[in-house]
């Protein structure tokens, strides 16, 4: 069963998160932007409680990479799976064979960040597609081990990943690379990263208020994983 997030306590703890941030900046600039793209990794899952077909949507992979490109692949490893695993509390009815399979891709995608840095010299698209390459072999595999009975509907929905998880995030990291680089450098030397966290959080709302809406425009049931 999917559809039911716990709205207050995700609430409460975006505030905490980004006052965090806020308290951080002085200290590291470092992990107060860490924790500015923990809170949107958070909200970019939140669709996907609602529906699991927006599962793919979730930033987490992406933003594991980057933490894992400037503060070291260990740190971004642990994001992945924090952002997994913690951003679960408040949609604790997701089918959890995929939590954790995708806690296990990212942190095993992350390890490999500097073997895929030393290919490709730096953050960029190609850098981003072997990071998703080394996810997906790890999360098939899983399905294929573990979860066979899964699999035709991970098979069904590869169009969506590849969309999601390819597509989008390339665009994003070819539109954006330099700025995330220099975002991580510099920190945030003027107001427009907070511009473009509220316009992202406030995206994820409305998505999450309305994924089953949407979702049935298309005709996608939102139907239960095998027990």
């Amino acid at each position: 069963m999917q559809g039911i997030i716990l709205w207050k306590p995700l609430y409460y703890t975006s505030i905490v998160m980004f006052v965090l941030s806020l308290v951080l900046m002085p200290i590291s600039m470092q992990w107060s932007i860490i924790t500015i793209l923990a809170l949107i990794t958070l909200w970019s899952r939140i669709p996907g409680f609602v529906h699991f077909v927006f599962n793919k949507l979730a930033m987490t992979d992406l933003f594991a990479l980057i933490v894992a490109v400037h503060a070291g692949w260990f740190i971004g490893a642990l994001f992945g799976v924090f952002g997994i695993m913690f951003a679960r509390i408040f949609g604790p009815y997701e089918w959890f064979p995929y939590t954790l399979r995708a806690s296990i891709s990212v942190f095993v995608a992350a390890a490999s960040v500097p073997l895929i840095l030393s290919i490709t010299g730096g953050l960029n698209v190609v850098t981003l597609f072997l990071f998703e390459i080394v996810a997906y072999i790890v999360y098939y595999l899983l399905v294929i081990m573990f979860w066979r009975e899964e699999l035709m509907l991970e098979i069904a929905l590869l169009p969506a990943v590849i969309l999601f998880d390819f597509a989008l995030n390339a665009i994003i990291i070819n539109r954006f690379g330099d700025a995330f680089t220099d975002l991580m450098a510099n920190g945030f030397s003027s107001g427009w990263p907070f511009l473009i966290f509220s316009a992202v959080i406030m995206f994820f709302v409305f998505l999450s208020r309305n994924a089953e809406k949407i979702a049935a425009i298309f005709g996608i049931k939102n139907a239960q994983k095998p027990q």
